[in-house]
């Protein structure tokens, strides 16, 4: 867990809230004593449900047709592309013609 004393926190505020997005948590302490915490927020239990029946109302997703066999899914062989660029030499190109 990241620390960081009160004026840190003031004056870095953005920074700190980049990591806690990423899921780190801060601890922001007061001469040297812990007097805060910023923690990730996780949307879960019947507000999760909701939040997710309106997603599918919206038809943004849809529901799972069957429960994620966990094992067969990492167990499948990976793919990879032998001709061409690869995704990453794509993006740095796109990126280039923007500017």
């Amino acid at each position: 867990m990241k620390r960081a004393s009160v004026s840190e926190a003031k004056n870095g505020l953005s920074g700190l809230l980049s990591e806690v997005r990423r899921g780190e948590s801060v601890l922001i302490t007061h001469r040297g004593r812990p007097v805060a915490r910023i923690e990730p927020c996780h949307v879960d239990g019947p507000d999760a449900h909701h939040a997710m029946a309106e997603i599918v109302r919206r038809g943004v997703a849809v529901p799972p047709r069957a429960p994620l066999d966990v094992e067969r899914f990492l167990g499948a062989p990976v793919v990879r592309l032998t001709e061409g660029p690869s995704a990453s030499e794509i993006i740095v190109a796109e990126r280039r013609t923007r500017d």
